[in-house]
Parts: structure tokens; sequence; C-alpha cells
């Protein structure tokens, strides 16, 4: 029986090209949402990287505001991408961004707090240590971009 190999090819295409329009379509939104807010920095859609821990929480700059949080996290990720030239890492489902800002390791953290609040929490670390200064410069640019 000859096999023709175009015809193999034909048939796992399919299959082999799932996974990569599976991992493509969050990408494309992400780029999208990123072009609709003017992105300045390339943004990597990233699944559980982003590691918000008691570390994090101890160390973090930390606001609650009246906001609904669907619109806190998108401001959050366009002010982002004009506080850097580097690449985001964004995590959709932890609503979590880290980038480098000033030579910091910026992560900023989004979560409802109350119906109608939202909490933000940043923190930033320079050669391993964390740095407030810089984690309170990116807070008050995320608050006034909210403004």
């Amino acid at each position: 029986m000859h096999h023709d190999s175009s015809t193999d090819m034909l048939t796992l295409a399919p299959r082999a090209l799932r996974g990569i329009r599976q991992r493509a379509v969050p990408l494309a939104l992400a780029l999208t949402l990123a072009a609709g807010f003017g992105a300045c920095a390339p943004i990597a859609v990233v699944g559980a990287a982003i590691v918000v821990n008691e570390e994090f929480t101890d160390n973090a700059q930390e606001v609650v505001l009246k906001q609904d949080v669907s619109y806190v996290w998108a401001s959050v990720k366009s002010s982002m991408t004009h506080m850097t030239s580097d690449l985001l890492e964004v995590d959709e489902d932890l609503k979590a961004v880290r980038t480098y800002v000033d030579g910091a390791q910026v992560t900023v953290h989004v979560q409802r707090y109350d119906v109608g609040e939202t909490r933000i929490r940043t923190a930033a670390r320079k050669l391993l240590v964390y740095n407030d200064e810089v984690a309170r410069m990116v807070q008050e640019r995320l608050i006034t971009d909210l403004r």
C-alpha cells in the first residue's frame, strides 16, 4: 500500500496546530488590548509564573480604591507598558504583572477587595532587596493614571 506523506501531514496538521492556536489566542488578545491602550512595552502572557506570597504582601505598597477590579486591572496593564520598555509578564488569572522599572523588578497584584473596591499591591526589588521608593513611585503613577 502506497502512503502519501503529504496526506499524513494534512491529517496531523490540525492536531499539531491545536496547541499553537490555544497559546496564540491569549497572546493575540493581550496584544490587541495592548494596542488599544497604546502600549510601549511588549506583553508576554504567562501561566502561574508570578508568585504572590506572604513575603510579597509583607513588602508591598498597598492601596484600596473605590473602582471596579476589571477597570483597575486594564488600567494597571496599560500604565505598566508606559513605565518600561522591558517585557511585561502578565498572569491574567492572578491579575499580576511583573516587569523592570528603574532597574528594579516590579510586581503589581490587583484583586477585588469588596463590592466596587479593588486592592493594588506593588512591590519592587533592586539587587534582590525590596525597594519601597520604586514601589511607591510605581503605585503613585498607577493611581494617577486611574484618575
